[in-house]
C-alpha cells in the first residue's frame, strides 16, 4: 500500500453561471448561483460521495475542483496545501465525466494504451495490465468497445483514468444507469484503489445504495448548492441524532438523509416547507457541523507535508507529451479505429474507400450507351461531369458526417483534459483521411476510364481534381460540425451549401457566360467553378469529338443552325467563358488543378485555426456535458 496524507480541501466556494432564458428566437442570459458557501474536506485513501438530488450542484462542484467551471468562482480549493490550479489538476488529477465518448472499433486494450500515450506515461503496458486486472476487464481485453456491456463500457471509462493513476480522480455519476451488483462493484473498486494507491476519489451520486455504504468515507449532502452535511461517513448518524433527525432503523442512512435534503416539488405548502427545513439544516451545519467535516480519517499515521510531485510514485506527467509524440499516438489511434477487424472498424473503412466506387458504378451505367452525335454527347458529357461532381461533394460530406462526431466527440474530452489542442487534432485527422480519400479517387475514376476513353494524364488530372473535390467537401462538413453537434443536421447543412455552389458555379445548370454579373464574381471564389472547368475540358475538349454529326440522319457541317460546334473547345468556350475573359486562362487545365487543390488546403488550414479559437459556451454545451 502506498500511503500519503494528500488532503482535498474545498474551502468556502461560491459559483455562479449564467443561464440561458427566453424563447428560441428572443433569448438572454441571467447569473445564477449554483454553489453557496461549499466546504468539504478528503483524505488520501479516502473516497467522498457527493449527494444531491438533480439540480443541486455535484457537477458544479466537480468542474470547480478540476478548474473546469465556466462563471464567476470564488473560494479556495487546495490538494495538499497548494492552490489547485487546472495545470496542476491536470498533472495529477483525472475526471470521469457523466458520458464518455470513446471510440467504438478500437478494443478495449488499444483504447488504454492509446490513453497512457497521450497522458505521457512511461511503463504502458504494466499500467494497461494492472487497469485490466483491477477493473475485471482482462476477459473482454481483445473484445471492441462496440461489443461491451452497458457495466463493461462503464468500468473503461473509469479505466482511461485510472491507468494515469491519478492522486485525485473525479466521478460524474460512475454508476448512473447501473444494476445493484455492477454499482457495487464499481464503488467497490475505486474504494479498492483509492485504499491501495493513497489517492483521493470524489464520486458524485443522485441514488446511493445501501451496500456501498462501508465505501464511502465521506459525505457531502448538497441541496440547491447549498452543504447540509460534510464530513465522514461514521459521523453523519450521530450528527443528524444530535440535530434532532435521527435515521430510522432498517433505513438507508444514505438515501434517507438525502430525501431530507431534498425540496419536495409536489405542492406548494410542501415546498415551502421543506424548503424552510433545509435553509435550516444549512444554517445548523454552518454552526454545529465544521467540527465533523475537519476529523481525520482514522488509520495509521503517514508521512506528512510530502511535495505535491514526491508523495505518489505513479505519477509521470509532469511534463506534457511532445507535438510529434501526441500526433503520432493521435494518427495510429485513428489507423486502428479504421483499419480494426470488427463490425465497427470494416464499416468504417468501407465507408472510406467504398462509398464513392459504388455510386459512381450506379451514375455510370447510365452514361455507358451514348451516342457520339452534337444532339447528344457534349449535354450527356457535361450532365456526367456535372453529376459526378456532386457525388463527390455528397460522399465527402457523407463520409464525414458518418465517422468524424466519433472523434470529435473524443477530441472535446481529451482537450478538457489538456493533452492536446485543435491543430493537433485537426492534423492527426486529416492525415488519416487523405491517403483513403486519394485511393478512393483513384479507384473511381478507373471505373470511369473506360467510358471516358482518358489516358494516363488525363486519369491524372481528373484523380487530382475530383479528390480536391472530396477534401474540400469534407474540411466544409468539419468545420461546420464545429458548430453543429447533431450529424444529421450539419450533413444536411453542407448539402445544401455544395449544391448551391454547384448549381451556381459549374456551369451544369446555367452557363457561365447567362449568369448575373453577381453571381459571376461570386462563383469566382467556389472551388467548384475551377473544378468542374478542369473536367469537362478533360472530357469534351478531345479529338473524338471533332466534326461529329448532329444526329443518325443529319451530317455536319451541312446545317450551320444545328452544327454549332465543330469540336469540344467551341462548346466549352460558349458555355463556361464570358465575355472579355482571356480564354486560355479560363480553359487551363494546369491553372484549375491548381486553384481546386489550393482550395483544398487552404480550407485544412482554415479549419486548424478555427479548431484553435475559444468557442461560447452555448455552443460548447452542444458538445460536452
Amino acid at each position: 500500500m502506498i500511503s500519503s496524507d494528500c488532503v482535498l480541501d474545498i474551502n468556502n466556494v461560491f459559483h455562479s453561471t449564467s443561464v440561458v432564458v427566453g424563447g428560441s428566437c428572443l433569448t438572454r442570459s441571467e447569473p445564477t448561483t449554483v454553489l453557496r458557501d461549499v466546504s468539504a474536506r478528503v483524505h488520501g485513501g479516502e473516497v467522498l460521495a457527493v449527494l444531491g438530488s438533480k439540480g443541486s450542484g455535484k457537477r458544479a462542484l466537480l468542474d470547480v475542483i478540476a478548474g473546469r467551471a465556466v462563471g464567476e468562482t470564488r473560494g479556495r480549493v487546495t490538494l495538499n496545501g497548494s492552490l489547485l490550479t487546472p495545470e496542476l489538476f491536470r498533472r495529477h488529477g483525472g475526471y470521469v465525466a457523466h458520458r464518455c465518448h470513446l471510440l467504438p472499433s478500437l478494443t478495449v486494450r488499444q483504447t488504454l494504451t492509446y490513453a497512457t500515450w497521450l497522458g505521457n506515461l512511461s511503463n504502458r503496458e504494466a499500467r494497461v495490465r494492472q487497469t485490466l486486472a483491477d477493473l475485471a476487464l482482462s476477459q473482454v481485453a481483445n473484445r471492441s468497445v462496440n461489443d461491451l456491456t452497458q457495466p463493461e463500457y462503464r468500468r473503461l471509462m473509469l479505466g482511461v483514468q485510472l491507468a494515469k493513476d491519478p492522486t485525485l480522480l473525479l466521478l460524474d455519476e460512475p454508476t448512473w444507469d447501473t444494476d445493484p451488483l455492477n454499482t457495487y462493484l464499481i464503488v467497490s473498486m475505486l474504494w479498492s484503489y483509492a485504499t491501495r494507491r493513497g489517492s483521493i476519489v470524489v464520486l458524485t451520486m443522485e441514488t446511493p445504495r445501501s451496500d456501498v455504504l462501508p465505501f464511502v468515507s465521506r459525505v457531502a449532502l448538497l441541496c440547491l448548492g447549498a452543504v447540509v452535511y460534510s464530513g465522514p461517513t461514521r459521523s453523519m448518524l450521530d450528527y443528524f441524532a444530535y440535530i434532532g433527525f435521527p435515521c430510522p432503523e432498517l433505513e438507508n442512512p444514505l438515501m434517507y438523509y438525502l430525501c431530507l435534503s431534498t425540496v419536495d416539488r409536489r405542492s406548494r405548502d410542501r415546498f415551502l416547507e421543506s424548503n424552510q427545513q433545509i435553509s435550516v439544516l444549512v444554517e445548523k451545519f454552518k454552526v454545529e457541523g465544521v467540527l465533523y467535516m475537519k476529523e481525520a480519517p482514522q488509520g495509521p499515521a503517514s508521512v506528512k507535508d510530502a511535495p505535491l510531485g514526491l508523495m505518489h510514485k505513479g505519477l509521470g506527467r509532469g511534463i506534457k507529451p511532445g507535438c510529434i509524440s501526441t500526433l503520432l499516438a493521435l494518427y495510429l489511434r485513428g489507423m486502428a479505429a479504421t483499419f480494426s477487424f470488427n463490425k465497427c472498424g470494416l464499416a468504417h473503412l468501407a465507408a472510406r474507400l467504398l462509398l464513392l466506387p459504388f455510386s459512381v458504378v450506379l451514375l455510370s451505367i447510365l452514361y455507358s450507351y451514348s451516342t457520339p452525335v452534337q444532339s447528344r454527347i457534349f449535354l450527356q458529357t457535361g450532365g456526367l461531369m456535372f453529376n459526378i461532381l456532386i457525388i463527390f461533394y455528397f460522399a465527402g460530406l457523407a463520409t464525414t458526417a458518418l465517422l468524424f462526431q466519433g472523434f470529435r466527440a473524443r477530441y472535446y474530452q481529451e482537450k478538457r483534459e489538456g493533452l492536446y489542442g485543435g491543430a493537433m487534432f485537426l492534423s492527426a485527422y486529416t492525415l488519416l483521411t487523405l491517403p483513403l480519400s486519394f485511393v478512393s479517387t483513384i479507384i473511381t475514376i478507373g471505373i470511369l476510364v473506360p467510358i471516358l476513353e482518358l489516358d494516363l494524364s488525363s486519369w491524372i488530372y481528373a484523380s487530382g481534381i475530383l479528390w480536391a473535390s472530396y477534401v474540400a467537401a469534407e474540411q466544409v462538413t468539419v468545420a461546420v460540425f464545429m458548430v453543429i453537434a447533431r450529424p444529421m443536421t450539419g450533413a444536411i447543412t453542407v448539402l445544401y451549401m455544395s449544391l448551391l455552389s454547384v448549381v451556381i458555379a459549374s456551369g451544369g445548370v446555367r452557363s457561365l457566360r447567362n449568369l448575373p454579373d453577381w453571381l459571376a464574381a461570386v462563383s469566382t471564389a467556389l472551388p467548384t467553378r475551377y473544378a468542374s472547368l478542369a473536367l469537362n475540358q478533360l472530357t469534351i475538349d478531345i479529338p473524338a469529338f471533332s466534326n461529329l454529326p448532329y444526329n443518325e440522319s443529319i451530317s455536319c457541317p451541312s446545317i450551320p443552325e444545328l452544327c454549332r460546334y465543330p469540336d469540344g473547345k467551341t462548346y466549352l468556350i460558349e458555355r463556361f467563358t464570358r465575355e472579355g475573359e482571356n480564354i486560355s486562362e479560363v480553359l487551363n487545365i494546369e491553372l484549375n488543378l491548381l486553384i481546386s487543390l489550393a482550395f483544398a488546403l487552404g480550407l485544412v488550414i482554415l479549419n486548424s485555426v478555427l479548431y484553435l479559437l475559444p468557442l461560447p459556451a452555448r455552443i460548447k454545451a452542444k458538445f460536452r456535458e
